[in-house]
């Protein structure tokens, strides 16, 4: 028999063993979905503006809607001054299909194992541990995937996208402003497509990946790691091909505008914090900006003012191993635009 509960205040619903998948709409606040085993429940730790519906069919199917999503209404609603608002939680099967649909607010996506959708206009979304097929759709804000190993689609208006220990799925990945920053786990997706307006461009490979490259960028810099992926272009406008390994899996993107670094992982290093700022992999200080250790107050140095820099290994010099790779192989000092596989220094 259906069931429905209309809550008022926050509360707890026990709901079951039956729950095959979920609708869930809000107009704005947090919702948090985790997969778990054992019977699906509903915990809601803020409410206000209109009850929460809350109706589950015999089917399996959960529908949870605080609010219309999609209507003009709500918009009367906010500019009335009612606040309309729900932080929530949900534990359900991990095989349950999952489709989140949020206008303002962050959401979190945990360990699940078939699809998962999630929509939203103003707000992070995070996803971790999903292993079916994800798409994630929004106007503003930060998206994170962590260790999803199904398909993955990310459209972004406004908001970087990161990627964190992918590996089996074919990944899409689309930016109009915004970062796009991956790191890729064997095995590499067959399909990894990355397209980005204004934004850089960050991808980091595993250490003996097969893969054929094809990264461009209009306005910014090419740097790689991999001695076989080359850069070529003009300064302002460059490109990153070739192939490592069998090149079984194929790597694309274009960026109008932002720098595209292609950086190689150690043989022994464990999946890394991505960056997603427009920067060199390694940032290094110039020497003409370098303080020196013996430097008197009022800028008169010792030994006749003679300047020396920072040791390029120190702390101030590299973030890591991987980071050096990709700007200065041979050690020699010189940055990213400088280094071996970019066009100058052919």
């Amino acid at each position: 028999m259906p069931e429905s509960w209309k809550l008022e205040h926050p509360d707890q619903v026990a709901l079951g063993d039956g729950v095959r998948s979920v609708r869930l709409s809000a107009v704005a606040g947090r919702v948090n979905l985790i997969g778990k085993d054992g019977p699906a429940t509903l915990e809601v730790t803020k409410l206000s503006g209109p009850p929460l519906q809350v109706e589950l069919s015999d089917s399996g199917e959960l529908v949870v809607r605080h609010g219309e999503y999609a209507r003009p209404q709500l918009f009367q609603w906010l500019l009335a001054g009612k606040r309309m608002e729900v932080e929530l939680s949900l534990a359900l099967p991990p095989d349950a299909l999952v489709d989140v649909r949020v206008l303002s607010g962050p959401v979190v996506v945990s360990n699940f194992h078939e699809r998962v959708s999630v929509k939203g206009v103003s707000g992070e979304v995070t996803l971790a541990g999903v292993h079916g097929e994800a798409r994630v759709s929004t106007v503003s804000g930060a998206v994170t995937a962590e260790q999803v190993t199904g398909d993955l689609a990310v459209k972004a208006v406004s908001g970087a996208i990161t990627v964190i220990a992918g590996a089996g799925g074919a990944i899409d990945l689309s930016a109009v402003s915004g970062a796009i920053a991956l790191d890729l786990e064997q095995p590499v997706p067959s399909s990894v497509k990355l397209q980005c307006v204004s934004g850089a461009m960050t991808v980091r490979l595993p250490h003996d990946p097969d893969v054929r490259v094809d990264l461009g960028t209009a306005n910014g810099r090419a740097v790689s790691s991999f001695p076989e992926v080359r850069a070529s272009g003009m300064r302002g406008s460059q490109k990153l091909t070739g192939t490592v390994g069998g090149g079984t899996a194929v790597l694309t993107g274009k960026t109008v505008s932002g720098s595209v670094t292609l950086l190689r992982r150690s043989a022994d290093e464990e999946p890394w914090d991505v960056l997603v700022e427009d920067e060199r992999p390694a940032a290094r200080q110039d020497p003409k900006d370098a303080v020196p250790e013996d430097a008197v107050p009022g800028g008169d140095t010792a030994q006749g003012g003679a300047s020396q820099p920072h040791d390029a290994g120190g702390p101030g010099g590299q973030h890591d191993g991987t980071h050096a790779d990709a700007t200065d192989p041979a050690g020699t000092g010189t940055d990213g635009e400088n280094g071996e596989n970019s066009e100058e220094a052919r």
